[in-house]
């Protein structure tokens, strides 16, 4: 009896906006919702997963429905992310889809179906196979704040200024942030509590 092939696509998931990028690359089913793609993307990145999101493609917004609600679209399909598949705007190498994490930040990220491939052993879970760069703090300030602390970070020509900067990033955020730090290892550790059925 042939065994049915799973269908697994290579994502890029790429922070729009900053330089040197800050990106990841992992391979999942082709079959999950766009709630359980954010669920990786937040395992992922090192998000704390404290904020809404949503997904945007050219005809519509995906994200979790609230049932207060009353918003709508007058160009756009919106769209329940615990129902839709990925697989509905994400069938060709280099579909995108642009996520937007935390609406007062606003971090979006570009995320590009890369590869698909066709498996016999089906994927227990995510798994991040390459990235670059440390995710930044949640409730930095988006884009611009977070360029403002890695500046601040690097700036020794203030340094009153830095030394009293540094104490309250120390306190609000911990004295162990690298803007470089990546670690695929931990990132899998994340990944593999995200379970397929």
């Amino acid at each position: 009896m042939l065994q049915k092939k799973q269908t697994v696509y290579q994502l890029k998931i790429a922070l729009r906006g900053i330089r040197p990028p800050i990106w990841r690359r992992v391979l999942i089913p082709s079959n999950i919702t766009f709630d359980q793609l954010h669920l990786i993307i937040q395992e992922a990145m090192g998000w704390k997963n404290y904020h809404l999101y949503q997904f945007e493609t050219g005809d519509a917004i995906i994200d979790v429905p609230h049932p207060l609600d009353d918003f709508s679209h007058p160009w756009k399909d919106m769209l329940n992310s615990q129902k839709v598949r990925i697989k509905t705007y994400l069938s060709q190498e280099k579909d995108k889809v642009l996520y937007t994490y935390d609406f007062g930040d606003n971090w979006d990220h570009v995320i590009t179906l890369e590869k698909i491939e066709k498996r016999t052993e089906p994927l227990p879970h995510p798994i991040c196979i390459k990235g670059k760069r440390a995710c930044p703090p949640e409730d930095v300030g988006g884009v611009w704040g977070y360029q403002d602390v890695i500046d601040m970070m690097q700036n020794d020509t203030r340094k009153q200024e830095r030394e009293e900067f540094l104490e309250w990033y120390d306190e609000w955020y911990g004295d162990d942030f690298d803007p470089e730090y990546f670690d695929i290892e931990e990132v899998n550790g994340r990944l593999a509590t995200i379970k397929f059925k």
